[in-house]
């Protein structure tokens, strides 16, 4: 099918497509089975207190690097590498990490480019290598804003695929990480339909990473569809809504991100 008959977006209209917020946790879900991640978030995050505070800081920063002007987005990179200063692991730690570290720093931006993909295949069909391409090089601005040298984010679909195959071959949740997925289950300091769909959007989520799946099993049993195939069934529907209103999300959150910068 031809891109105009399927509609699809241009790849800085991908990167505000409200449908890929449904690959939020699967994206974070990646970020904790990296040991170093994972360790990090566990030990410098309060997930007991607000579980969904990084999902959210997260957002804001990505949606300025994809739409915000320069001088915002430096101030968004500013504020992420304050945060990032003190999250080091202690001398002797089991796992050591240095969010500032650029491995770490590709991995999360690998993820969020991983899931958003996979998710806008799903709705709009397989994307043509040139805006696979595009939509590549600008989600890797997620990074390189931070200080990853560009040379070292991919430049192509086939080299992404193989550095994040590589990136991932040791991911696990273990003793540490394990709680932090707890404190994700039970939403606690959410609103009651966050702790209610919480449990089974993270099986839903969890359907798309059978390595990661049986150390979460415990958790969060069985029984709850695919991710990418329920956002398959759902795509005709996606794209019918009107641009604006599938786009509303990355809007309100920019626009809260320019006045707390205001």
């Amino acid at each position: 099918m031809s891109r105009r008959a399927r509609r699809l977006p241009t790849a800085p209209q991908l990167q505000l497509e409200g449908v890929l917020l449904a690959g939020g946790l699967r994206a974070l879900l990646l970020q904790l089975a990296h040991p170093a991640v994972g360790h990090g978030v566990a030990e410098h995050s309060a997930f007991e207190t607000d579980p969904l505070a990084r999902l959210r800081s997260t957002l804001s920063y990505v949606y300025v690097v994809a739409a915000g002007e320069e001088d915002l987005v430096r101030r968004a990179a500013r504020s992420v590498g304050r945060a990032h200063r003190p999250v080091v692991s202690e001398p002797g730690a089991a796992v050591s990490y240095d969010a500032r570290d650029p491995a770490l720093q590709f991995w999360v931006a690998a993820t969020i480019h991983d899931t958003a993909i996979r998710i806008a295949e799903a709705v709009w069909g397989p994307l043509p290598l040139p805006l696979a391409d595009e939509l590549l090089a600008r989600m890797g601005r997620i990074a390189t804003a931070l200080g990853l040298p560009e040379a070292e984010w991919p430049r192509t679909r086939a080299a992404f695929d193989a550095a994040f195959a590589a990136a991932a071959a040791d991911l696990r949740f273990d003793e540490q990480t394990v709680p932090v997925v707890r404190a994700l289950v039970a939403a606690r300091a959410t609103p009651l339909w966050i702790r209610v769909v919480m449990p089974a959007y993270l099986r839903t989520t969890l359907s798309t990473l059978p390595s990661l799946r049986p150390a979460l099993d415990p958790l969060l049993g069985r029984g709850a569809p695919d991710l990418l195939p329920l956002a398959l069934r759902l795509a005709p529907a996606t794209r019918l809504l009107p641009a604006g209103l599938r786009r509303l999300p990355a809007r309100r959150i920019l626009a809260a991100a320019r006045r707390a910068a205001a």
